[in-house]
């Protein structure tokens, strides 16, 4: 899979024509593969097939189709030899959900059936699907879009997220008179320079192809910063004897082939024809909703614009203001499409009912809707003992509701000494401490609480930040404890009560192990920021990402002067 999210993972960019600007060498984004029992993992779309409805609409249809493009792509890359089974799944829920098919609710389970699954697989969350509201029906209204292709067509899906949309894609291309079979791919090497060979099954179909004279379709979401995914993929094409004309790489946005940053990538991107999916904004249904995302947010809630926080307004999930005309507003948040959203939504509404956070509503596209919070955000000068106290409550209430599994830190604890490094702390010992593992909120800054009218504070984006694609995912409470500490600026005696508070309410002791992750977290946001203000260098958020930085690689400092904080 090509996003714009894997390629910042990759540091440093390569040097190439066009001279780029070098990215830091620092770690923001985790690696968010995860392992899953493969049987557990069918289980989870036998009982997803089962809960539709023989004619569902096109919402329900999402949450097995995602569940099946998952699986059928673990198990390719784990070179099983069941994919034909699972590739028929996928198949058949993309075509009910682009050609309102019935569905088969017998036929789709015995297939499954068929399947031999490995005990483990590797799984990659879906960005698009996740994050930023790329609806797989995009992949089938591009094709109004494509103009006249040959009537035998040859869908490629870059794995992982391609898996899905590839499905989708020839479903379209067969509601539209065309014949097409899929196949998919997963490039490898350095995420500046993948590389693309095809195994015997993907060379056969195109070799099939090129017989019968075949357009070939080359999909996923992206491109990302360099583009290699989707032109190593297309050269691969081209060295197996396919006409460059003869290829169309189908993707998320359309690129600015300039900007590219793979070897030669302007040059070698304009030997193709790049066609972008169209945005699909069906998610939100309230007339006259205002756009409020990309940090359009701070407009309605912070007047000052001295005041902002910065905002990475390329990774922000789209956000609405929808007003009923009669004093109330609602705020429209994408949580993410199928399960992604589920776990997110569930999480909020356990935060909700424990009189947190306002409660979330279900809507379609994977939205939900929430009452607009009249009030104003906080700010470091309102700490208080009774905020204090309600910043533990909210830690304590973490630990005990979002208990999760994890081994150890070594991931977490490497980049936070790596990134202590680049910011100048020759030797970080950074040492963590797993205790109490959990799904962090991840976002204890104090805008992110806001003081409403009959003065309750009320925690905002409470479920999204926590198992996103940037560190930490799930770790131990303590992270959030370090987090509250370092952003509302607490002095030692402050940092104390809010300890104490959050003990008597857990009863966990955090002390001990609190240091390090005081130094992980200010390690963390500072290179965080710095990430930011490069990626958006020549805006205002530059310079507001770059003050940010510099404050955390304070706080990053003062901590190491210090031996033991408490």
């Amino acid at each position: 899979m090509e996003s714009a999210l894997s390629e910042h993972k990759g540091g440093a960019l390569p040097a190439s024509g066009t001279e780029p600007v070098r990215s830091p060498n620092l770690l923001v984004f985790r690696d968010e593969r995860r392992r899953v029992h493969g049987l557990r993992q069918k289980s989870a779309l036998l009982s997803a097939i089962r809960a539709l409805s023989s004619n569902p609409p096109a919402d329900q249809i999402v949450t097995p189709l995602i569940l099946a493009g998952e699986m059928e792509c673990g198990v390719a890359d784990a070179g099983g030899d069941s994919i034909q089974h699972l590739q028929k799944v996928t198949d058949q829920l993309a075509e009910a959900l682009v050609q309102g098919r019935e569905i088969h609710q017998e036929q789709l389970c015995g297939l499954l059936a068929q399947a031999a699954v490995p005990d483990e697989l590797e799984i990659s969350t879906a960005e698009g699907f996740a994050y930023y509201a790329l609806h797989p029906l995009a992949f089938a209204e591009v094709w109004s879009l494509l103009g006249t292709l040959p009537q035998q067509l040859v869908v490629i899906g870059i794995r992982s997220i391609g898996t899905t949309l590839s499905a989708v894609a020839a479903a379209a291309a067969r509601k539209h008179g065309a014949s097409a079979v899929r196949t998919t791919v997963r490039p490898s090497g350095h995420p500046y320079n993948r590389q693309t060979s095809f195994s015997q099954d993907p060379l056969r179909l195109v070799k099939d192809g090129l017989r019968r004279n075949a357009g070939f379709l080359i999909v996923d979401e992206g491109p990302g910063l360099s583009g290699s995914s989707f032109l190593s993929v297309a050269e691969a094409l081209v060295r197996a004897g396919v006409s460059t004309a003869n290829i169309v790489l189908v993707c998320s946005h359309q690129p600015d082939l300039d900007a590219l940053c793979a070897e030669d990538a302007p040059r070698r991107a304009r030997g193709f024809r790049w066609v972008a999916a169209p945005a699909i904004q069906q998610s939100v249904r309230h007339d006259g909703a205002t756009f409020i995302g990309g940090g359009e947010w701070r407009r309605w809630l912070i007047p000052d614009e001295t005041l902002w926080p910065a905002a990475w307004t390329n990774f922000e999930r789209p956000k609405y203001l929808a007003d009923s005309g009669n004093g109330e507003k609602t705020l429209i948040k994408f949580l993410g499409l199928g399960p992604y959203g589920e776990q997110v939504r569930v999480r909020e509404e356990q935060i909700a009912a424990a009189k947190f956070a306002p409660l979330p509503r279900r809507e379609n596209g994977g939205f939900a809707a929430y009452p607009w919070i009249f009030g104003r955000p906080l700010c470091s000068a309102d700490l208080s003992r009774a905020v204090i106290e309600r910043l533990a409550a909210y830690c304590a209430f973490r630990a005990s509701a979002f208990a999760a599994s994890l081994d150890n830190l070594r991931a977490l604890e490497f980049m936070a000494q790596h990134n202590a490094r680049e910011q100048g702390v020759a030797n970080p010992g950074i040492s963590l401490r797993l205790e109490r593992p959990v799904v962090a909120d991840g976002q204890m800054h104090p805008h992110e609480w806001m003081m409403t009218a009959n003065g309750e504070i009320l925690k905002t984006d409470s479920g999204i930040h926590g198992d996103d694609h940037f560190f930490p995912g799930i770790t131990d409470i303590a992270w959030d404890l370090a987090g509250a500490m370092i952003e509302w600026r607490m002095n030692p005696a402050q940092c104390q009560a809010f300890l104490d508070v959050y003990e008597r309410l857990s009863g966990d002791s955090p002390g001990a192990r609190t240091n390090g992750f005081l130094h992980a977290y200010s390690a963390f946001r500072c290179a965080w920021c710095a990430m930011a203000a490069h990626a958006l260098r020549g805006t205002d958020e530059q310079l507001r990402f770059e003050r940010e930085s510099l404050q955390y690689r304070a706080s990053l400092l003062r901590v190491e002067d210090v031996t033991s904080v408490f």
